[in-house]
């Protein structure tokens, strides 16, 4: 679903009320974790920026809430604990914010934050915003 919203928190402002409450759960949890996180509105969903590297986004789709994972690579860490969820090589999709999935999310941001310069990937998560700048 493409978003109207042009900063973060209009677009969890324009979320139907059974998704505003447990994508604002999962923004409070990843700003709790890591409080110097930069958010903005990437790619029409708010995205998590830190230490100049593209941590993880939350988007709203037609038939589900999505956790993204950029540095994908580090989910390995978790690959039992994700068997039973719906997803794809670098999202987590889920309708409901059950109790584990959302200890799951923050087990899965704690580490990967910790963990994300060791990602094979790490290079090509600088943020667009940062590569713009030096252009």
């Amino acid at each position: 679903m493409k978003s109207t919203a042009r900063t973060c928190q209009e677009y969890f402002d324009l979320l139907p009320e059974n998704r505003k409450e447990p994508l604002l759960r999962l923004r409070r949890m990843i700003r709790g974790v890591w409080p110097d996180i930069e958010e903005d509105l990437d790619r029409d969903m708010p995205t998590y920026h830190l230490r100049g590297r593209v941590l993880c986004a939350l988007a709203n789709q037609k038939d589900n809430m999505v956790f993204y994972v950029m540095p994908h690579d580090l989910l390995n860490a978790f690959k039992k604990d994700l068997l039973i969820h719906d997803r794809g090589r670098t999202c987590i999709r889920f309708k409901r914010l059950e109790p584990e999935t959302y200890d799951l999310f923050d087990r899965i941001v704690k580490y990967t934050g910790t963990q994300l310069e060791e990602s094979r990937l790490a290079d090509s998560l600088i943020t667009r915003r940062r590569v713009a700048l030096k252009a």
